[in-house]
């Protein structure tokens, strides 16, 4: 997000708190109470937002940490006859532990059931808080005292304050680099181990500060309305939380604001009728699903975007293919980029690859090739660090990094896909420089975007480079992933069938962009199924039959080998 659109969206922000929770709006039954509500339940909505709108985990019981804290400090005050600042302080440290704990031990499990996990867990903040009546006040909930003595207008002022100390933080967190990483893992987990996004500790870290901004607001709705009661931290409240966003707009900053109001002024000026709630938020849900789903939030951003660019020339690409990128490690002359020693991987009793060996020097392009099932890819997984070997090693730059975790191995290992991995909403250049936040952490951000601009200038993409990926062509999706992988000069490219889908012309300009990169003394391992291509651009390589090595040598001997013919070649002819 750019600097000035950093300060419209921060002035649209406050411009909202202090307009949409005003009791003075006009609106019909919208009364400093519910303005104060609709604050403090934006806030706990927030944390959702992270988790779910940012960073793709469904969390389906986000509504125990919302009523956790407020249970917590009520007992620590009923109970131990702790002070009131004291027990709210005590009780969100608790809860963003308890949040860091639960995050470590769902957050490697794939989507649903993380999100079962969660479910399970309002289900056993909900089971305690009717188990022990007598601490937590059972069915009747847990009624506080020390709420009351604010006044109506203290809260309220302590509602709005809260909520923009909130929301500033949240539009300093999803900025540059940290939005670019969020958005990568939640479009694609496994790209996003490739650029070198540590997905596992991310998604913790994500999980464990929504669950922060949830609590905040939680602990101060239960004192503002004097009681928690189970159903606060049940499924049923996890799913309104879950709606509610997606009414707003996933991911959008002002998205909960958005959500939360809406939904509870339609409530009140229902009279607050159960026959109408469940109504009243189907209707919103469906509508949402069907007409508008990015949101109100989505809707706005739409119209703002409109009215700001209305009478402006597109965005200028400037040609900056001769300026220096970043400093850059190359390889040795000479040297040894890869080196395979006896790898293999078992799949139970299936051999996927048994016994492979091979070394790339520097500015080679070696290629593997086979046909499908002979086991290049799980050889490329093992390599990039997505699979583990049964039995060898691998070394890069003379380092062994059979163990290393593929995050570790992103700085000297770039990868690109058949099916390029980009994020659709981010621009040519922002999806580039996702792999500088990871391999470059402590550059700044013009110096990543200087050097992704010069690096896509350099392959003859700079005019791609404002372009949403959303809006290029397969080729040329795929020229920008292996642009992406390429960044940063990494001792080792791997390229998987990368002239698939590729005009002439494009073939053109990757056998160029493979000529650059081995100039920069890059080892490039290719798995490629177009013969004349590979003919084209590489030197030797080995043939995969079957998961073991049947030749090795020459690209053009081993194309004439009468085992290869037979095994591979014989079937395209």
């Amino acid at each position: 997000m750019s600097g000035r659109l950093f300060v419209r969206v921060l002035v649209t922000g406050l411009v909202a708190v202090l307009c949409a929770a005003s009791p003075y709006f006009g609106l019909p039954a919208w009364t400093p109470s519910l303005a104060t509500v609709v604050a403090l339940l934006s806030v706990s909505l927030m944390g959702l937002n992270l988790i779910f709108g940012n960073t793709g985990m469904l969390a389906f019981g986000q509504a125990a940490f919302v009523a956790l804290p407020g249970y917590l400090a009520g007992m620590l005050s009923l109970h131990l006859h702790v002070p009131t600042l004291a027990a709210i302080a005590l009780a969100l440290i608790a809860t963003v532990i308890v949040a860091n704990l639960v995050g470590r031990i769902f957050i490697r499990l794939p989507g649903i059931f993380f999100a079962v996990g969660t479910l399970g867990f309002a289900f056993v903040v909900e089971g305690l808080a009717r188990a022990f009546p007598s601490v937590t006040g059972g069915a009747s909930g847990l009624v506080f005292s020390e709420g009351t003595q604010l006044s109506g207008d203290a809260w309220y002022a302590l509602a709005l304050g809260t909520l923009a100390l909130a929301l500033a933080s949240y539009l300093g967190l999803v900025r540059h680099r940290y939005a670019r990483t969020l958005r990568v893992v939640h479009h694609d987990e496994l790209a996003a181990a490739v650029v070198g996004i540590d997905v596992a500790r991310v998604k913790s870290r994500a999980f464990t500060l929504g669950c922060a901004y949830s609590a905040l607001g939680g602990v101060l709705l239960a004192y503002f309305v004097g009681v928690v009661v189970p159903e606060n931290s049940g499924v049923n409240r996890s799913l309104e939380m879950v709606g509610m966003v997606m009414l707003g707009g996933p991911g959008r900053v002002l998205g909960p604001l958005l959500g939360a109001g809406l939904v509870q002024w339609m409530f009140t000026v229902a009279g607050f009728a159960k026959q109408y709630e469940v109504l009243l938020y189907g209707v919103a849900f469906l509508g949402t699903v069907l007409f508008a789903r990015e949101g109100l939030g989505g809707l706005l951003q739409a119209v703002w975007h409109r009215i700001g660019s209305a009478g402006k020339l597109p965005p200028q690409v400037v040609d900056r293919s001769s300026e220096p990128a970043m400093p850059l490690t190359v390889g040795a002359p000479g040297g040894v980029a890869l080196r395979v020693e006896g790898v293999a991987k078992r799949f139970g009793g299936v051999h996927a690859i048994d016994d492979v060996s091979f070394e790339v020097q520097h500015g080679e392009v070696f290629a593997l090739v086979g046909p499908n099932g002979a086991g290049k890819t799980t050889l490329f997984n093992i390599i990039s660090g997505l699979e583990m070997p049964s039995a060898g090693r691998v070394f890069v730059e003379g380092q062994d990094v059979t163990s290393a975790p593929v995050h570790e191995r992103a700085a000297g290992i770039g990868r690109s896909f058949q099916v390029a991995r980009l994020v659709p909403d981010l621009t040519t250049a922002e999806n580039v420089m996702a792999r500088l936040d990871h391999i470059a952490p402590h550059m700044p951000e013009a110096g990543k975007r200087a050097a992704a601009l010069a690096l896509l200038g350099r392959f003859g993409l700079g005019e791609l480079a404002n372009s949403r990926a959303a809006q290029l062509s397969a080729g040329q999706r795929k020229l920008v992933d292996i642009a992406r992988a390429a960044l940063g000069s990494p001792s080792l490219l791997l390229l998987d069938e990368p002239a698939v889908g590729l005009t002439e012309v494009e073939l053109d300009q990757l056998a160029g962009l493979l000529d650059k990169l081995k100039q920069q003394r890059c080892g490039i391992v290719l798995v490629e199924h177009n013969i004349g291509f590979l003919s084209r651009v590489a030197a030797s390589g080995v043939v995969l039959h079957g998961g073991i090595v049947i030749a090795r040598g020459p690209i053009g001997a081993m194309l004439q080998d009468e085992a290869v013919r037979n095994a591979y070649l014989g079937a395209i002819e």
